[in-house]
């Protein structure tokens, strides 16, 4: 039986690269942006590859959503400080992404990972959640969420 898709890169569209046009107004979490995009570059360079081993394709997808789980708990209590209206929203589309994230590092750690999957979801994801889901509520993203109660 033949390899589904033998010695074919796995490209999909590309991780955004960071720009000022995608700051939220708050270093920790633009910093947090910076390295997850970095990372899912990183992760779909291995993907790109025929000679990234399973082991450096879990490593690096394991560092995405170690992080991604960091960032979230952040962004959502800074949005919850700041009276965000549509933070259940917010931590919906979260809980949604982690579920994925979270299968998809089960089936890379049972050695089940379909690359292009893989790397369709991971450059979806990180295409959407800062343009789509980030920067519609940057303005309950302050770096200081006391300062909007003198207001």
């Amino acid at each position: 039986m033949q390899p589904k898709n033998p010695s074919k890169p796995h490209r999909v569209k590309p991780i955004p690269k960071w720009s000022p046009s995608l700051s939220v107004g708050n270093a920790k979490l633009d910093e947090q942006h910076i390295t997850l995009l970095e990372l899912g570059r990183d992760l779909m360079r291995l993907l790109d590859t025929d000679t990234a081993t399973e082991d450096q394709i879990n490593s690096a997808l394991e560092d995405i959503v170690r992080l991604a789980r960091l960032h979230d708990t952040l962004e959502e209590s800074i949005l919850e400080a700041n009276d965000c209206p549509t933070l259940a929203e917010h931590k919906g589309v979260h809980r949604a992404a982690r579920t994925q994230l979270d299968n998809l590092l089960a089936d890379a750690s049972r050695s089940i990972l379909d690359r292009p999957v893989l790397s369709g979801l991971i450059a979806d994801w990180m295409g959407h959640h800062i343009s789509e889901n980030d920067l519609p509520v940057k303005d309950y993203m302050k770096q200081t969420p006391t300062a909007r109660a003198g207001a």
